[in-house]
């Protein structure tokens, strides 16, 4: 793997982690009440919709990271990589937290999709 895949999938990475958490932090401070929503069984139908939002924020990034990984390196490999990575930290969230399943089962679903997306549209000249 050579210096310019590597640092695509860098970027594209922490393209994603940064705009999750810039996201997270923009969606605390219009809805407070969306910082409680995780390891609840509980969740009453505006509580699914911020979760839905949250969702959408989270697969955007995705499609970011790969729009940044397609401007840096036009290889399809380091999308892999980069759900690879992505998909680790989300299991990792989903470990913690538990609940809701099915919020952690459509972010891992929806990462490769909007990655290659992201990816095929920033590999466009």
């Amino acid at each position: 793997m050579n210096w310019k895949n590597s640092l695509a999938i860098a970027s594209g990475f922490f393209t994603i982690v940064f705009l999750s958490i810039a996201f997270a932090l923009l969606e605390s401070q219009i809805y407070p009440e969306s910082t409680e929503l995780f390891g609840r069984t509980d969740l009453n139908i505006h509580e699914w919709y911020l979760l839905l939002l949250k969702l959408s924020a989270n697969l955007f990034s995705c499609f970011l990271g790969g729009l940044v990984i397609a401007f840096i390196s036009k290889n399809i490999q380091n999308i892999i990589w980069g759900c690879a990575f992505i998909t680790l930290i989300i299991i990792w969230l989903w470990y913690s937290t538990k609940s809701p399943t099915l919020f952690w089962i459509l972010s891992i679903i929806g990462i490769f999709p909007n990655m290659y997306l992201g990816h095929r549209l920033g590999g466009k000249n």
